[in-house]
């Protein structure tokens, strides 16, 4: 904490001193060029087309953080997984299985995943978006029922994907680093048919690194072309590929002691080389149809399709013997299907009545998301001393490769999805020459939900419709300045495993009442969002601790019966600053304190409990600038960290132990030089070679957790064409 102390109190001078100077100036600030050879742009105006709205970001209703592609190649994030979320107060990368997807915690909760405005949330998917295919990414926070059917009332973050831009843009970048990293990318965007006619645009992708941690590499390849064909001046059409493919040792390091968090070498790792590697192919379509009616209305249909497939084995392990050293591993099946088919079709645009303007959007969405899986036991992997562990084992004790694929006649096989309808409507209200906007939804959802083991206990699916309003507020102060407020509510259908044999619908429903302010500086070049929230989840799903299933084949899995009645209450602040704070100089500062409890619980002990995932304080900070005269000219020196305090374990209401964790400090400085064509950005992580890390504690009191990297280092070159 001492650390975090000293970094703000130098940010905080450094601000004062920008601001004084900028000040001075403020009479005669020049215009910012976009296209300039060393501009970056941090702060973005305006949300997605994706996203449905027509208001800009300062007079939008709630908090909503946007981060550019800039951001991202400024600090060489190369997935979700890694240091995207350090850009948005309170958003937090929490672990599992890293390879495969992201699970980002936001004010309290888990967060949905949306693609170009459309939620292909699904377990274990889909796979981490990858820098490659980002062009923005934006954070939704609160319920927004206006924007997506279903998702939790914490929000969601939608990554839009690189679209073709209608110019001749070509380049290149490769990058390498420590643990053998080897990356290349191309970026081929360009025209077809001149006049905007047809555009396309090719995103390549190809990787190779192995881990910190023995026995560890991953292999990942992307193909993602698109094109848009605009057969008229009113009608665009837009159709987007990606092709992803996978291979990896395990997907997520895991470490388990009975002597305390972070207690084993970070090199460490329980996965043997002999256990079967895991391959994911994932396929994606996503295409959309603009049609420009009259004036300013707009009639936009979109539909994706994702196939995802996961061929792979997965390891477990506990202590069962009478030695706290040794590990006793279990290898399980990792055979799923994952399937998701997306329509939403809505026409947006405004009306005059009187001195007042009606912006509105209206429109329905339709999805299907199933996911098929077989996590069965395979057999006995073998024990470790997690002090001395011998790699190497016998491959003629292990499964065939045979053994593994996806057998629905399991006990194991997993089978769930979800299916809703919703229509929705939104009317901007602007008044007092849009000093004052009013705003006023209603959505109405329905769904069916199931989830569970079939050759268990038969599948009761849920089904549930309900109808969720949504009001807000915003007024501008000033053109630079606004303050809003806004309550809205939310709902997923969902299914749990009832002991009883009626079918009670028991959706998961939420609400958000927010007020917040935001302000431009000096003419746009930053901006910064204050925000306090309170969000209630209701219905959550939880043990029913009468009932339950105990598999008999592996004794670590449990199969409890449950109840949707717990609740859990979230509060907090957030500030989020982003810009350029004087000429050359790019920041992200933002920082969150979120109070999430347990509020409602089978077990009367958990409530009061923090939440689940949650951290009490997080604060980041990334500070970049650049030389634009001199000797200097086109270098640049960039630094931050990320500061998490008050953390708590995602395990955190299903065990019987204490599930805080140390507090979470990550440092990171770089080096950079751009040229008209040419870029390189050398950067260093963990410069403080911190064991960073997050895990949970078990109810056999043993301690289980994931590290994150040593101290390390990448490299990253570009070049324009």
């Amino acid at each position: 904490m001492k650390n975090v102390l000293i970094c703000a109190s130098m940010l905080g001078s450094m601000l004062v001193l920008s601001q004084k100077k900028d000040t001075i100036k403020s009479n005669d600030i020049e215009e910012v060029v976009v296209n300039g050879r060393y501009y970056q742009k941090y702060k973005l105006n305006e949300v997605s087309g994706s996203l449905r709205l027509q208001t800009p970001l300062i007079e939008l209703p709630q908090n909503v953080q946007s981060i550019s592609g800039q951001v991202l190649n400024d600090q060489i994030t190369l997935n979700m997984s890694e240091g995207i979320v350090r850009n948005v107060s309170g958003a937090r990368k929490v672990e599992h299985w890293d390879n495969v997807y992201s699970n980002v915690f936001m004010r309290g909760a888990s967060i949905a995943t949306y693609m170009n405005g459309m939620n292909v949330s699904s377990t274990w998917g889909p796979i981490n978006p990858d820098a490659s295919i980002i062009d923005r990414i934006e954070f939704v926070k609160g319920p927004a029922g206006f924007m997506g059917s279903m998702g939790d009332p914490a929000g969601f973050y939608n990554v839009v994907t690189k679209k073709p831009t209608g110019k001749f843009a070509n380049s290149v970048r490769f990058t390498t680093g420590s643990y053998n990293l080897f990356r290349g990318e191309a970026d081929l965007d360009g025209v077809i048919v001149k006049d905007g006619v047809l555009d396309y645009r090719l995103n390549l992708m190809g990787s190779s690194n192995k881990s910190w941690s023995e026995n560890d590499k991953t292999s990942k390849i992307i193909i993602a072309p698109s094109i848009t064909f605009r057969p008229t001046k009113t009608t665009t059409f837009t159709a987007q590929y990606n092709y992803q493919y996978l291979k990896f040792n395990q997907p997520g390091a895991y470490l388990m002691s009975n002597d305390g968090y972070a207690s084993l070498n970070v090199h460490t790792n329980f996965n043997d080389p002999n256990f079967k590697k895991t391959e994911v192919k994932d396929q994606s379509l996503f295409l959309s149809l603009d049609q420009k009616l009259f004036k300013d209305w707009i009639w936009s249909t979109q539909y994706a399709y994702m196939d995802m497939n996961y061929d792979g084995g997965s390891w477990w392990g506990g202590f069962y013997g009478s030695d706290p050293n040794i590990l006793s591993r279990s290898l399980s099946n990792w055979q799923a299907l994952g399937k998701n088919n997306i329509f939403q079709t809505y026409v947006r645009g405004s009306l005059q009545t009187g001195n007042i303007t009606h912006k509105i959007i209206a429109g329905f969405d339709y999805g299907n998301r199933k996911y098929q899986a077989d996590f069965s036991y395979l057999g006995d992997g073998g024990s470790i001393d997690v002090h001395n562990i011998i790699y190497g084992v016998n491959p003629g004790t292990l499964p065939p490769e045979s053994a593994y694929y996806l057998n629905r006649n399991a006990n194991y096989y997993n089978d769930q999805g979800v299916k809703y309808t919703s229509y929705y409507a939104q009317d901007q209200i602007e008044m007092l020459n849009n000093k004052l906007r009013i705003t006023l939804a209603g959505r109405y959802t329905s769904g069916t939900t199931f989830s569970g083991y079939p050759n268990l206990d038969p599948i009761k699916p849920d089904q549930a419709g309900e109808f969720t309003p949504r009001a807000g507020a915003s007024y501008s102060i000033k053109d630079d300045l606004s303050v809003y407020g806004v309550f809205d509510k939310t709902f997923v259908p969902q299914s749990v495993a009832s002991y009883t044999n009626t079918n009670i619908p028991a959706p998961l429903k939420g609400q958000n009442i927010e007020f917040g302010l935001k302000k431009d500086w000096f003419n746009g070049k930053w901006n910064s969002t204050f925000a306090v929230y309170e969000i209630k989840r209701k219905n959550i799903s939880v043990d029913d601790k009468e009932h339950g299933v105990l598999n008999p084949d592996n004794i670590t899995f449990n199969y409890p019966f449950k109840l949707a009645i717990g609740e859990q209450r979230a509060r907090g602040f957030e500030a989020d600053i982003k810009g350029e704070i004087v000429r050359g100089l790019n920041v992200v500062i933002n920082y969150a304190y979120t109070d999430a409890i347990v509020t409602e619980d089978t077990d009367l002990s958990r409530i009061g409990t923090a939440a689940p995932g949650n951290a009490k304080n997080v604060q980041n900070t990334w500070l970049s600038y650049r030389f634009e005269h001199g000797q200097l000219k086109g270098f640049g020196i960039s630094a931050g960290y990320q500061y998490q305090g008050g953390r708590q374990s995602w395990f955190g209401t299903t065990a019987k132990y204490d599930q805080s964790l140390e507090d979470y400090f990550d440092t990171n400085f770089g080096i950079s030089y751009v040229a008209k064509k040419f870029d390189v950005n050398l950067l260093l992580n963990n410069v403080l070679n911190r064991k960073l890390y997050s895990g949970y504690r078990s109810d056999d009191g043993s301690y289980a957790w994931i590290y994150n990297a040593p101290r390390n280092w990448r490299l990253s070159i570009g070049y324009k064409f």
